[in-house]
């Protein structure tokens, strides 16, 4: 059964809910994995990411590093469907704000994909 968007759309003229691609998906979930903080969830503790506890930090080298462990590791235990994950940085301290370009690649076909993903600087 093909996975629906959340949220739902429809496909035009047709009148009945439009599913998403397999890169529509995987995108969708990467952001779910990425923008959930691990405990949030009740029944599922382990999943999502601890991205917020940088939040506050000085973004040198070390924290970036520690940020893109946190992200791979997330990626590799929740996302089975994707492989060969790279993480970069656009440190910009000026709109308070470091943005990270998470890209991937789709085992089953190869395809390669990207997000960008922020987090608030102090």
């Amino acid at each position: 059964m093909a996975a629906m968007a959340f949220p739902c759309r429809l496909e035009s003229g047709l009148g009945r809910f439009r599913p998403l691609t397999e890169l529509e998906e995987i995108a969708q979930s990467v952001h779910l994995i990425l923008s959930t903080r691990k405990g949030e969830r009740p029944f599922r503790p382990k999943f999502g990411t601890r991205l917020d506890q940088y939040a506050f930090e000085t973004m040198d080298t070390t924290t970036c590093s520690l940020i893109r462990q946190e992200v791979v590791s997330a990626l590799q235990t929740w996302e089975p469907r994707i492989g060969n994950i790279r993480v970069e940085f656009d440190p910009r301290p000026e709109e308070g704000r470091l943005t990270a370009l998470v890209s991937y690649q789709v085992r089953r076909t190869g395809a390669a994909a990207s997000q960008t993903v922020s987090l608030p600087l102090n």
